[in-house]
Order: structure tokens, then C-alpha cells, then sequence
């Protein structure tokens, strides 16, 4: 038997065959699993579209399972309302009647009482005999006379009042302007301050004084006292001849009498000390020894 070694054409021929088929079954193998591939991902793509198709539906019934239930709300509302606007409107009428019935009631008692008072009055009447009934017209007609003369008398007196009053009205105003007058003289005669400035100052004379001039002829007038801040003053008269002049002081100086240093004192340390500044009725009775 002879052992031939195959040729080199012979072994690339194989080798071409060999490698063919491993191409051929790799790409059925490809093309197997790509076309698996392919109806596994239209099946999943067509599950897909089914479920978003049912989902549609479900949320369109959904919607419209909604729409129904908003109308039929919204039927029942407009329902209730109508009947809350019925309820309203008898509650009204139903408040109208009741004060209507109140008032009829209301007027059939006042009636009534009426009635029964007028019955009353005509069984008065009819117990009465035609005499008695007389006598009781006789004494109201006396007795409205009475009254007639009583409202009369009250009357006159109203009026007597009135000026009495009126009367007593006049005098009050008179002894109150009278105590207006009073209180404004007593003001302009108290020496009241009237002047100041520095250390002159101008105090009201409470009344008129008599003066003679260097002639010795009177004359009589207001004064004012002219007081220095030392407590020195004196008068300023007013001379119809020659005017307002202070008063010259006295040939020796100006000094009191020992009487009249002595009233001084004794006043001054009675209201001062004993009455704390205040003066009283008894203090300005006057001593006047020139009468």
C-alpha cells in the first residue's frame, strides 16, 4: 500500500472548505438569533401597545364614569337649591302669616275686651231704674261742675304764680346787676393796685380827699397814693386849676401822731398775727375823729 502525501493545492482546498462551512453556520447562527431578537422586541413592542390601548380606555371610562358623576352632581345641587330657595320662600310666607294671625289675634282680643266692657256698661244700665239713673246724672253734672270750678280756681292761682314768679325773676336780676354795681365800685374804692414800674408804684385812693392849696381855698377830688419801694409816698391829687401834682411833704418832715402810730399798730398786729393776713368786716369800720 503506498502512503501518498497529499499536495499543497490539495490542503488549501480543504482548508478553503473547511473555513466555508464555519462561516456559513456562524452566520445562520447570526441571522437565528437577530431574527429572534426581532420578534422577541415586536412582541414586546405590540404587548406595549396593547397595554397603553387598554390603559387609554380605562382612563377615557374613567373620565367619562367622572363626567357622569359631575352631572349628575350638579343636577342634584342645582336641585337642592331650588329646594333650599322653595324652603326659604314658605319660611317667609310661614313668618308673613304668623304676624298676620298675631295682629288678627291681637285685634279680635282688643275686641273682645271692647265688647265685654260695652256689655258690661249696658247691664250698668239696664240695673239701673229711670230715678237712680237720674240721680247719677245729676251728681256727675255736679260733679263736673266742681271739677269746672276747681280747674278754674287752679287756674287763676297758675296765673298768679306766673307773675309771682315773673316777679321774683325781676328782682333777682335787679340784686344781681345791683351786685354787679356793688362789686365793681367796691373794686374801684378798695386801693387797688393800678401802677407799677421800677420803684414807683400808683395805688387807688378809696375816696375823695379835700386838699387846700397854699391860698387856702378847698378843693376836692380822686386821688391816687404814690408809694416809693422804701414804703415813703404820698397823695397825687388832682387840682382843677392846676392839675395832677404829688402832695408837698409837711414843714419838720412827714410824722405821725402818737394815736395814730398807735391805731396803726394795733391794726396791723390784728390782722396780721391774730388773722393771718385776712381782713374782716370789723377791721374797715372807719374812725374818723375830724367829724
Amino acid at each position: 500500500m503506498t502512503n501518498e502525501q497529499p499536495s499543497h493545492d490539495q490542503i488549501t482546498d480543504i482548508l478553503t472548505q473547511v473555513h466555508s462551512s464555519d462561516l456559513l453556520t456562524s452566520f445562520i447562527h447570526a441571522y437565528n438569533q437577530e431574527q429572534a431578537e426581532s420578534e422577541e422586541q415586536q412582541t414586546i413592542h405590540k404587548l406595549y401597545k396593547q397595554n397603553t390601548a387598554d390603559e387609554i380606555q380605562i382612563l377615557k371610562s374613567q373620565l367619562e364614569a367622572e363626567k357622569r358623576l359631575v352631572a349628575s352632581q350638579q343636577e342634584s345641587l342645582a336641585q337642592q337649591t331650588e329646594d333650599l330657595k322653595k324652603a326659604a320662600k314658605a319660611i317667609e310666607d310661614a313668618q308673613t302669616l304668623a304676624k298676620t294671625t298675631t295682629a288678627q289675634l291681637n285685634q279680635i282680643t282688643t275686641l273682645k275686651q271692647q265688647l265685654e266692657a260695652a256689655q258690661q256698661a249696658v247691664r250698668e244700665l239696664k240695673q239701673l231704674n229711670p230715678e237712680k239713673l237720674k240721680e247719677q246724672i245729676k251728681r256727675t253734672k255736679e260733679a263736673n261742675v266742681k271739677a269746672q270750678a276747681r280747674n278754674k280756681k287752679l287756674m287763676l292761682e297758675a296765673k298768679e304764680y306766673r307773675k309771682t314768679i315773673a316777679h321774683h325773676e325781676q328782682r333777682y336780676n335787679e340784686c344781681i346787676n345791683k351786685i354787679r354795681q356793688q362789686k365793681a365800685e367796691l373794686e374801684h374804692n378798695t386801693g387797688a393796685g393800678l401802677y407799677h414800674k421800677g420803684k414807683d408804684h400808683l395805688i387807688i385812693w378809696p375816696q375823695k380827699t379835700k386838699m387846700a392849696r397854699p391860698d387856702g381855698s378847698m378843693f376836692e377830688s380822686r386821688s391816687l397814693l404814690y408809694l416809693h419801694q422804701s414804703g415813703r409816698g404820698g397823695l397825687v391829687t388832682f387840682d382843677p386849676e392846676t392839675g395832677a401834682q404829688l402832695c408837698a411833704a409837711p414843714k419838720g418832715g412827714l410824722r405821725m401822731a402818737d394815736e395814730t402810730i398807735e391805731y396803726a399798730k394795733d391794726w396791723l398786729f390784728t390782722v396780721n398775727e391774730l388773722q393771718d393776713g385776712v381782713v374782716h368786716d370789723k377791721d374797715m369800720i372807719p374812725v374818723n375823729h375830724n367829724l
